[in-house]
């Protein structure tokens, strides 16, 4: 996949839906290289078996996530978008969303989860990174604050006290507020808040629920296997989808 196919990728990841016009700003910011936007959709065209493998699809004048065009609605999400600041990390830091399981480790998903690994899992790392990317995952996509605690019950962690079950609320709490969201352009409602903006507000369960962000890591591996995703077919797919012109 070549530089610009890789901007157009890790953009719509990122963002969950993107201007044309914003991905050809972001890479000749980037790049000495420079493009107009209409060389970012003959990109696309050009290369648009391998791009749609990574849920990516262009919409108008939009790039945007099959999750927004499946579930939200692009209009919808542009919506949600509007009048926030976008964020733009470094080149080196935007092309890790060319994997569309990538998402930032901060001090808040790291905290809570050597808190899990240590103090309720016993040193299983496996099963720490499990329920650790599924809480992450579920907030990215606007869950309920009761249904990631849910997930702790649903994977077997038990709670040896009050106490404890208190203090991995206030983690999930922190976590919250620092994951990128698609709905803020790529910020933290942390990031927003501190710019004076206001956040959006958590969907109705009904909704949330109905937000299923593609094929999780920790999900049931599509080729039947049996396995987890990440540990039987995820690999290939992305070695194949990188293989891709």
């Amino acid at each position: 996949m070549n530089l610009l196919s890789q901007y157009i990728v890790a953009s719509a990841h990122l963002y969950g839906a993107v201007p044309k016009a914003v991905v050809a700003d972001i890479y000749n910011d980037q790049n000495e290289e420079q493009v107009m936007t209409e060389d970012v959709e003959k990109c696309y065209l050009e290369n648009r078996q391998a791009i749609e493998k990574t849920f990516v699809y262009l919409e108008d004048e939009h790039f945007a996530h099959e999750t927004v065009l499946t579930f939200d609605g692009l209009d919808a999400m542009l919506q949600q978008q509007a009048g926030k600041p976008r964020y733009i990390p470094e080149k080196e830091e935007l092309l890790k969303y060319v994997d569309d399981f990538y998402f930032e480790q901060n001090s808040a998903y790291t905290t809570i989860y050597h808190y899990v690994l240590e103090n309720l899992l016993d040193g299983d790392d496996d099963r720490a990174t499990d329920v650790c990317e599924d809480v992450q995952g579920m907030i990215e996509v606007n869950a309920r604050f009761k249904s990631l605690m849910n997930i702790f019950d649903h994977r077997g962690v038990t709670f040896q006290s009050r106490k404890q079950r208190e203090t991995v609320s206030r983690m999930v709490k922190v976590l919250q507020n620092n994951v990128r969201l698609w709905d803020n352009n790529g910020h933290t409602n942390k990031e927003l808040k501190e710019q004076g903006y206001t956040v959006s507000a958590v969907p109705s369960e009904n909704k949330a629920s109905s937000q299923t962000k593609k094929l999780g890591r920790n999900d049931p591996c599509h080729c039947g296997s049996g396995k987890k995703y990440k540990k039987c077919c995820l690999d290939k797919d992305q070695k194949m989808n990188a293989r891709q012109v």
